[in-house]
């Protein structure tokens, strides 16, 4: 989608400075495993949430690939042009990250993994809804440090594996954002969890992720062994 594309970007020739800051806030513990995992799509909703809202807002939403382009419609079926859609995004971005509906079984496994490894929220929201990402999430059970990354997440990634200096392991539905994370961190476990019935069909496999995973309760068991057996 649009908001994947746009911030996935991963020419960037080092962390800026801001989510460098960000990453030195979460107080990595050194010698215990790391846990680092997207918020879009993986804890809370974003693609069914942003369905819904533009559907009470009149429009039309059919998703048949993994961006927006020709999936948002008005009522007559005319679709909507980039310079009408890129305003929507940013409008549900700032009124709609605060209410973003969980996904199942993630805070419960979250919390679960948390007894033998550090968490921390590795997400592309923009930095301007940081407050509202992390209240979001604090409010569903999932209070851990938030780093609100830019383009690829591979250099964040490397900057807490040589920080943790255990295994870590990244959780993301993005086929960019692995194979970021094979360029730039390629010791972490790479897990692809696409968990949305809406983006199932339109989310390919990430070839730069070593499993794709269905569901949390899967996944606990999962991640938890290949931390264990990478120690």
């Amino acid at each position: 989608m649009s908001k994947a594309q746009a911030w996935t970007t991963d020419d960037a020739d080092a962390l800026p400075d801001r989510v460098l800051a960000e990453l030195e806030a979460t107080e990595v513990e050194r010698g215990r495993p790391l846990i680092a995992v997207d918020a879009d799509e993986v804890l809370v909703h974003f693609a069914e949430h942003f369905r819904d809202w533009c559907v009470g807002r009149g429009l039309r939403f059919e998703l048949v690939e993994y961006r927006l382009d020709n999936a948002l419609r008005h009522a007559d079926g005319t679709a909507l042009t980039r310079e009408e859609i890129t305003p929507l995004i940013w409008e549900f971005i700032e009124t709609q990250t605060r209410w973003q509906r969980p996904i199942d079984g993630a805070a419960a496994a979250l919390h679960r993994l948390s007894e033998a490894a550090q968490i921390v929220v590795l997400t592309n929201a923009p930095a301007k809804v940081r407050e509202d990402r992390v209240a979001n999430l604090a409010d569903l059970a999932m209070p851990w440090p938030v780093v609100m990354n830019e383009g690829g997440k591979g250099r964040a990634l490397k900057w807490l594996v040589e920080r943790a200096d255990a295994p870590v392991a990244f959780i993301d539905d993005s086929v960019a954002q692995h194979a970021s994370a094979a360029k730039h961190a390629p010791e972490v476990l790479r897990f692809h969890m696409v968990l949305p019935e809406l983006l199932k069909p339109v989310i390919g496999e990430a070839e730069g992720a070593h499993a794709r995973l269905h569901g949390w309760g899967e996944a606990t068991s999962a991640i938890a062994k290949a931390l264990a057996n990478d120690g």
